[in-house]
């Protein structure tokens, strides 16, 4: 029986991962200063949740390669993967999923990620005055209110403007905040994850990156979901 919540857990939980996989990086300096193309990688911690053993299953990074305005966060654990392509120019974003020999995608348009946004919560963002250092690059601090948090916790937000990356929050509950995200908090399902940046390297990255596989099958959304919670129950 515990399996089993664990598993449903777990599923709704790679979805909050998918959808704040969409959230980002932010300071260093202006116009020819920052930062277009690269990768930033993420630390994924579970600050309120104390099962050690659903915290092994549980992925601990996410990698987010970007360049003109396109990024792309990917987490792989196991023997399976997600990946979110935002195009924040158009408002576009493109979810894929594979395990084993299912492969998908499904794509969302600005309106239906506003749902999804919405029904997972959006915080209140503080402004402090207040700056720190993630991953090598300076970022303003924020704080974020979360009002289903019982203790009145509120999640630090780490702001930078050395990536530039325009409209980067479009598809993420922090749409308010300019610059990319390098430390941020996401509330879905009931379960709080924390992003925190390790890294920031400044690369070239392939015009290929963002491009759907072809042996990649379209979908609904609900087929996706439908497929996840398939694979969780055979586990």
């Amino acid at each position: 029986m515990k399996l089993m919540s664990l598993l449903h857990l777990t599923n709704k939980l790679y979805f909050t991962i998918a959808m704040a996989i969409l959230t980002l990086v932010g300071c260093k300096g202006a116009g020819e200063d920052k930062i277009s193309e690269g990768i930033i990688e993420y630390d994924i911690t579970y600050p309120y949740f104390k099962d050690e053993f659903m915290i092994g299953l549980l992925p601990k990074k996410m990698n987010l390669e970007f360049k003109n305005n396109i990024y792309k966060s990917t987490v792989e654990i196991s023997m399976f993967g997600t990946s979110l392509i935002s195009n924040c120019l158009d408002s576009t974003l493109i979810m894929t999923f594979h395990f084993g020999k299912k492969k998908f995608y499904t794509v969302l348009d600005a309106q239906l990620t506003e749902t999804m946004i919405q029904k997972n919560g959006v915080p209140d963002v503080v402004e402090l005055n207040s700056t720190d250092s993630i991953a090598g690059v300076l970022c303003k601090k924020h704080m974020g209110v979360f009002d289903n948090l019982k203790d009145g916790y509120d999640a630090e937000i780490f702001e930078t403007h050395d990536i530039n990356i325009k409209n980067s929050n479009w598809c993420n509950p922090y749409r308010d905040i300019d610059g990319v995200l390098m430390g941020y908090e996401i509330d879905q399902f009931g379960l709080q994850m924390r992003f925190r940046g390790n890294q920031v390297k400044d690369t070239l990255i392939n015009d290929s990156i963002f491009n759907i596989p072809q042996n990649y099958k379209k979908v609904p959304l609900e087929r996706m979901l439908y497929e996840v919670e398939q694979l969780f129950q055979t586990l």
